[in-house]
């Protein structure tokens, strides 16, 4: 009776570890690219004013600007390496799998704000919210013997295909757009006062 009511326990265990895993995992699934982009049209009488809120907007969400240029109407701001799980006061992640992939992997974005004449109305802009995102390319090294762990530190190990050289360069690669990041930004920029 005893091993009966173990074997039970340990069911409703797995049974709850089973649900629990596939909603979590439901739930950082990768958002929808973005068909166009993340933009909302002002009046002309705006731009000043959103224009100083999208500077700190960007500086609130951990985008520091780089460039600003009032007569292209572009605000770009230097890379960022993303939050990951264990940094809560930070605020450049806007989604569950944007958290996971930043937490998993080394992850940046970029901030970029535009300010654009609608050609349709005169008196009226188009402010353009884009954030990309990058992965870091780093290549691996091949570790087969405790010898070449201990050399591991000093930069100089086989690479995968076995050629000892010089250091290989880490690269971004651009992974897309951040389309929830995009929309928070945007969102907060059309709200602040």
């Amino acid at each position: 009776m005893r091993k009966r009511q173990r074997h039970g326990c340990l069911s409703f265990f797995a049974a709850v570890l089973s649900v629990a895993s596939t909603h979590s995992i439901a739930g950082c699934s990768r958002p929808a690219p973005p068909e166009g982009p993340t933009a909302s049209t002002v009046a002309e009488d705006q731009l000043d004013t959103l224009w100083e809120a999208s500077l700190r907007v960007l500086r609130l969400h951990d985008f520091q600007p780089d460039r600003q240029d009032r007569a292209a109407g572009v605000i770009t701001t230097l890379p960022t390496t993303s939050m990951q799980w264990h940094e809560p006061w930070r605020a450049d992640v806007a989604d569950g799998y944007s958290l996971a992939l930043s937490s998993l992997h080394t992850v940046r974005r970029q901030a970029t704000v535009r300010f654009v004449r609608d050609p349709s109305a005169p008196d009226h802009w188009t402010v353009e919210v884009q954030v990309d995102v990058y992965l870091l390319n780093a290549p691996d090294y091949q570790v087969t013997t405790a010898s070449s762990g201990i050399r591991s530190f000093s930069g100089d190990l086989p690479s995968v295909t076995g050629e000892a050289g010089p250091r290989l360069m880490r690269r971004w690669t651009p992974v897309g757009r951040d389309p929830a990041m995009e929309d928070r930004l945007l969102e907060r920029i059309l709200a602040y006062e």
